[in-house]
């Protein structure tokens, strides 16, 4: 329904389209259709993470964002190792006092973020529709512009759209 919304505000029927979440979609749209589909569960891995984890003792999760400890995430997730090393690396930069606990949970958000994006093969002038809550919708936008790719935000507005797109096409009668 998302998807279909941000097609109507966007005009655009060609393009890549992200809702971040709990699971994060991807969708490749064409012509109008969907003709690809990745999910990640990049929410639900930093919630393990976050509050599971060993990493869950070294983080502050009252802070508020830090963008730049985000963005070292995101550049860290794009290097060799993997997302595995990488977060327990988060460990030792709080063991070291390298890294603050203020900053250490941004700073993962950017690795568990960094990775999902380091999977995807941007074609070069790519701009991503991401749809969802502005303060996650900022975060991907943050990590994509580190991608060297564009993005525009859509929020609850998507699924409006998207509901009277499908309202305008389904049958008479089925609904109301």
């Amino acid at each position: 329904v998302q998807i279909f919304g941000a097609m109507q505000l966007t005009g655009l029927h060609d393009g890549l389209f992200v809702l971040p979440g709990t699971h994060s979609k991807w969708a490749q749209v064409a012509d109008g259709r969907v003709s690809g589909f990745h999910t990640y569960m990049s929410g639900e891995f930093f919630a393990l993470l976050s509050q599971q984890s060993i990493l869950s003792r070294t983080l502050d999760k009252d802070a508020p964002p830090d963008n730049d400890a985000f963005a070292l995430g995101v550049q860290r997730a794009a290097q060799a190792g993997g997302l595995l090393h990488h977060a327990f690396g988060a460990r030792t930069l709080s063991l070291f006092s390298r890294m603050g606990a203020a900053s250490l949970t941004s700073y993962l958000s950017g690795l568990v973020i960094g990775a999902e994006l380091a999977a995807q093969n941007f074609a070069s002038g790519t701009e991503v529709v991401v749809i969802g809550a502005p303060a996650l919708t900022g975060r991907y936008a943050q990590a994509l512009a580190i991608h060297g790719v564009s993005a525009r935000m859509l929020d609850a507005q998507a699924t409006w759209a998207g509901l009277l797109a499908l309202s305008n096409v389904l049958p008479k009668g089925l609904i109301g």
